[in-house]
């Protein structure tokens, strides 16, 4: 079984350190995305409130202060990164672990893919400019 992964890349005009409190903080990530109450620690055990799909268990498994974080997210991973570009900030998501033999895996990986990209991300980056 080979294990697939959505990778996304969102350009946003801030600073790294506002993407990281977006992407590690409970209040940061609930105005972007989904309420959660993250905390940017290594074995930190968290939950996500994924609406008709209930509470989604999460355990932080990586941290680089400012620059990656790294948590489990019910059967998968996702995996940010936050690289700075000049005036801007280069936000780079790896949701890993989709097992397309899996119909419900197929279903996110089909999905997921454009909801990061076209909905979620854009969401975050917006978030962002009218917040400056």
């Amino acid at each position: 079984m080979k294990l697939r992964t959505v990778t996304v890349e969102q350009i946003i005009k801030t600073t790294p350190a506002r993407v990281w409190e977006r992407i590690s903080t409970p209040d940061g990530i609930a105005r972007w995305w989904r309420p959660g109450n993250i905390a940017p620690v290594e074995g930190h055990e968290f939950t996500m409130d994924m609406e008709k799909w209930g509470m989604i268990p999460c355990r932080v498994i990586a941290v680089e202060e400012g620059r990656k974080l790294a948590y489990t997210f019910g059967d998968f991973e996702l995996h940010w990164e936050i690289v700075p570009r000049g005036e801007a900030t280069i936000l780079r998501l790896e949701h890993r672990g989709f097992d397309l033999e899996n119909p419900r895996h197929r279903f996110a990986f089909e999905n997921m893919g454009p909801g990061w990209r076209d909905v979620v991300l854009p969401r975050l980056a917006e978030g962002l400019l009218e917040a400056a």
